[in-house]
């Protein structure tokens, strides 16, 4: 083996100009399967972020009940005279009702054990009138435990005045489009009129600021005893929130919990399921280009590779005279584009890392006078060892023709062409 890589070696100096361009070849595909599948996926991990940021990836509710005809309910004894068969039991959609999950609590501890589970977190949800003054604004109360419902929709990071995790039970937290709509100020009082006809004053403990409009305009949110006490629910939830290690896998894990659990199951993948073709469609497209990429990479790599044979035909037609087999030949060619993928790959991670790093610098205004960046740039280790693997397997496979080539050369017919 000494004699086969000293040899490919020599063969990738002498080069010159060819080897420097295979290698930049071999870089340059390297360097676009980073640089797009890098950008690509931080810019999903941007959506999921701003998208989800707020919502839960699982809601669980209590099942709305089975209506019944008028037959399930009356029995025999109760049926008309003569025992007449009932005709109108017509079975209809039920008028939309309330629905409490009660002892939520060993339901949540339950539902923690499912694989993939990060975070349980039960709320009462409801919608309320918020009324300051002469403004009555419909809005959309959620009432937990802040500890845990920050890990839901991670609220403390958008506070622009007053504080979330510390409310108390008098308090409560809207978004600054209502506080503007409602014109109260941080330290106010606003009352709360439920659907239930419970009302209540609270405090203005905090006001954020998502950059979701709706959100913004529509949501408060207070602790899940004052919920409870606003939507007259005793000590009953409304709603069981998860969110998973994977968004992806919501769907599944849903569908695991419908199968063993009396509960109605929402995935966030079938209720906005556009996002999710939107994420399928730009890895079908990333995909697309760094095959491309590559497959331009191998045909360059084997044009220049078949070249370099024909020009050492003679070389190798003198080697075999001397005793070199077809298999040493082989692995010469094969080492050469081994090499030259081993360096295009560690040239192409320093330019790719280096693009990433000055797109990552490049700042973005953001709402109330915040710095955010305008590129997501995640370096996951997984991209930069895919695209080296993938540009080897590809040079590799770019190389194998040029040196079957070399391999089954005659030595006497080299010679005497020669």
């Amino acid at each position: 083996m000494r004699f086969e890589a000293k040899l490919a070696y020599r063969h990738l100096v002498s080069g010159g100009g060819q080897t420097l361009l295979t290698v930049a070849a071999v870089a340059i595909a390297v360097t676009v399967i980073i640089f797009i599948n890098t950008l690509i996926t931080g810019v999903q991990q941007r959506i999921l972020k701003d998208l989800l940021g707020q919502l839960a990836h699982i809601n669980i509710k209590a099942p709305n009940p089975a209506p019944k005809t008028l037959s399930d309910v009356m029995s025999k004894t109760e049926a008309p005279s003569g025992n007449a068969p009932f005709f109108s039991t017509d079975r209809q959609k039920q008028v939309q009702q309330r629905n409490d999950i009660e002892n939520w609590q060993a339901t949540e501890k339950n539902l923690a054990q499912f694989p993939g589970v990060r975070v349980v977190a039960s709320a009462v949800r409801g919608n309320a009138f918020l009324i300051a003054g002469s403004k009555r604004l419909g809005i959309t109360v959620s009432g937990a435990d802040p500890i845990s419902e920050e890990k839901i929709v991670g609220l403390q990071a958008n506070m622009i005045a007053g504080n979330w995790l510390g409310i108390g039970p008098e308090d409560v937290v809207i978004g600054w489009r209502l506080a503007e709509e409602a014109g109260v100020q941080l330290g106010d009082r606003v009352r709360l009129e439920s659907s239930q006809g419970v009302s209540a004053i609270y405090r203005v403990a905090g006001i954020f600021d998502t950059g979701n409009n709706n959100v913004d305009l529509s949501q408060a949110f207070m602790t899940l005893r004052s919920a409870q006490s606003l939507f007259a629910m005793k000590q009953d939830v409304s709603v069981i929130q998860l969110k998973l290690n994977d968004p992806f896998q919501a769907n599944i894990i849903s569908d695991q919990i419908v199968a063993t659990m009396p509960y109605k199951v929402d995935s966030w993948m079938r209720e906005q399921a556009f996002i999710v073709n939107a994420f399928q469609s730009q890895d079908s497209t990333r995909l697309m280009i760094c095959a491309f990429a590559l497959l331009a990479s191998a045909f360059g790599i084997a044009s220049v590779l078949i070249v370099s044979v024909i020009q050492k035909s003679k070389q190798i037609g003198i080697l075999k005279s001397m005793g070199a087999k077809d298999r040493q030949i082989l692995i010469v060619f094969t080492l050469e584009g081994l090499g030259i993928a081993l360096v295009g790959c560690l040239l192409g991670c320093l330019i790719g890392y280096g693009l990433l790093k000055l797109l990552e610098g490049i700042p973005q205004a953001a709402r109330f006078g915040k710095v955010d960046k305008l590129f997501t740039i995640i370096y996951d280790p997984a991209i930069f060892g895919g695209a080296c693997a993938a540009a080897i397997i590809a040079t590799l496979l770019a190389s194998w023709l040029p040196a079957q080539r070399a391999a089954r050369m005659n030595p006497v017919d080299v010679i005497r062409g020669g």
